[in-house]
């Protein structure tokens, strides 16, 4: 049986977290499967650790090197460096056949797999920018298999484009009762009538709440309300979604929620998904979430996102940061065009973006992987 090790940077249950999930799966099916998790940060709930540990998966908390923006600074090198000494140690004494290094901050792992012997397949979600194609490339190009999440992620991948396979991420969704969607609605004071906008994230800067938030203060209808879905990250900038929310002149119609284990009876509840984010989004999970559940995405043209919704179609497609545009956007919500759009993304859902299309694709690539061990 083979020896896997997956490596991932956080413990909670966002997108790459959730993809991990699946991937772990696909992996099983190939041999036995540990996964570490870096020890540097705490994670209150470990809810990742959690589903893991449900799935009879063993995870480990471990001080395996991973990149994080606080690190990027001169006094943070010799730690980084005490630990890939350890990691590669500890890659020795396992010696796995396949390492899975899960997002571009595992990346340090990949040379170090190679070095201890293993076969590594490199899974990014992130889009990567000049300095992190300079900085990351030449980590990236120890691995003998490359997985990206998007056509817009492989083209910004310092590597030639046949070594990249792109794997959109997909996913099934629980069917929520129509007496729990009702119940979600009138929890935030959304009636029957009512348009109701979800928003999912982290609160980081990048991910654009704020200027949801700005347009959503310039709108003039009594019949829309915001739901807002997540929290701060655990380090980095964030954005003060509940202060900004105290600022609106229409208070009443946003209800901060925070945290949810589960984002999928919130969206089975809405009228339309937002993502505004304002730089590249990869491939964010929260927009094939909503199109399982037939619900329209709103979001910004950027990354991946010009991949997954067809404007017009499925969703509206805006320019990122445009806060007017967003205001624009949200006053012309029309609920009987939303619900078109969203049997258009459900139907889309089915043909590329359930969890059987994802493990497919992917399992290709690792038992590759596993087959040139």
């Amino acid at each position: 049986m083979k020896r896997i090790r997956a490596v991932h940077p956080s413990d909670e249950l966002y997108g790459a977290d959730r993809v991990l999930l699946q991937a772990v799966q696909v992996l099983e099916r190939l041999g036995r499967v540990n996964v570490w998790l870096p020890d540097d940060v705490e994670y209150r709930e470990r809810l990742l650790t959690r589903e893991l540990t449900r799935a009879a998966v063993p995870v480990q908390r471990t001080d395996v090197t991973v990149l994080r923006r606080e690190y990027a600074r001169p006094r943070a090198i010799p730690g980084l460096v005490a630990k890939a000494w350890r990691t590669w140690r500890a890659l020795r004494r396992e010696r796995p056949d396949l390492v899975y290094v899960n997002t571009s901050a595992m990346l340090p792992v990949a040379p170090l797999a190679r070095l201890a012997g293993a076969r590594v397949v490199v899974h990014v979600h992130e889009g990567w920018t000049l300095r992190e194609r300079v900085l990351l490339g030449p980590l990236l190009w120890t691995a003998q298999h490359v997985v990206a999440v998007s056509e817009a992620v492989a083209a910004e991948l310092p590597l030639a484009r046949r070594r990249v396979a792109v794997v959109h991420n997909g996913v099934d969704v629980p069917v929520v009762p129509a007496e729990r969607r009702a119940e979600i609605r009138a929890l935030v004071g959304a009636g029957e009538q009512d348009t109701l906008v979800v928003v999912a994230s982290r609160w980081n800067r990048w991910k654009g709440v704020d200027v949801l938030l700005d347009a959503w203060s310039r709108l003039d209808r009594d019949d829309l309300r915001l739901v807002v879905l997540g929290g701060p990250p655990p380090s980095g900038p964030a954005v003060d979604v509940k202060g900004i929310v105290e600022t609106l002149p229409r208070r009443e119609s946003v209800t901060v929620v925070g945290e949810v284990d589960d984002v999928a009876e919130w969206f089975a509840a809405s009228d339309a998904v937002a993502v505004p984010s304002i730089a590249p989004d990869p491939f964010p999970l929260v927009a094939v979430e909503a199109a399982a559940h037939g619900v329209a995405v709103i979001a910004s043209r950027t990354g991946g996102l010009p991949e997954m919704v067809a404007s017009g179609v499925t969703g509206v497609l805006l320019e990122p940061g445009d806060v007017q545009a967003w205001a624009g956007a949200l006053a012309r919500c029309d609920r009987s065009e939303l619900r078109a759009m969203g049997r258009a993304a459900a139907e889309r859902h089915r043909s590329d973006y359930t969890s059987t299309a994802f493990c497919r694709r992917l399992a290709v690539v690792v038992r590759e992987a596993v087959r040139a061990k």
